[in-house]
């Protein structure tokens, strides 16, 4: 039996918002599923939700030496260039694009989003971290995609547009910090 432990639990729920790359992921890619409409939306959202579980698990049995914040970052601009573009989600091809941003996205979350290991803890607390921190990415998630839907129709989703070029401008900024050698 697993028995919960809320501060593992808040930990893991708030670790998406303390982490800049994963922030400006979650909120790139809840404007992105804001602009769509509802089929695509929860289809996309529900592929999300799986990735990230996919990216815990092959956290958890894999150890990837990528560096996964510029790879989220880099994934969050591409998120964040198509939320500008805002392009007809009917044709094929767009939706094949935001299906891979959006399972791209949750694999990657999952895969940076891991807690601090100290010898003699329970799978207990690793467990609560991991639920903690899918219902901060869900959530997170959530909350700005249903705001941003309701911003898609006002003055022509130009709100979301220079939102998403905002969240491409923070990328920028924290790659090109991650690109600084200090001296």
């Amino acid at each position: 039996m697993i028995a919960f432990s809320s501060t593992w639990f808040l930990d893991g729920f708030t670790h998406p918002l303390e982490t800049p790359s994963h922030l400006i992921l979650l909120v790139g890619l809840g404007v992105l599923l804001g602009q769509q409409s509802g089929a695509y939306f929860i289809r996309n959202l529900l592929l999300f939700c799986v990735a990230v579980i996919a990216g815990f698990t092959i956290n958890n049995y894999l150890s990837l030496r990528w560096n996964n914040e510029l790879i989220l970052l880099v994934i969050a601009l591409l998120v964040s260039l198509s939320v500008v573009l805002r392009l007809d989600y009917r044709p094929l091809w767009v939706q094949l694009i935001t299906l891979l941003l959006c399972i791209a996205s949750g694999i990657m979350l999952g895969i940076d989003s891991s807690p601090i290991v100290i010898p003699g803890l329970g799978e207990n607390t690793f467990y609560n971290w991991l639920l903690g921190a899918a219902m901060g990415v869900y959530l997170a998630t959530i909350v700005i995609a249903s705001m941003s839907a309701l911003f898609r129709t006002l003055f022509q989703g130009i709100i979301l547009r220079v939102l998403g070029s905002w969240i491409a401008t923070s990328a920028l900024f924290v790659l090109t910090l991650l690109m600084v050698k200090p001296s």
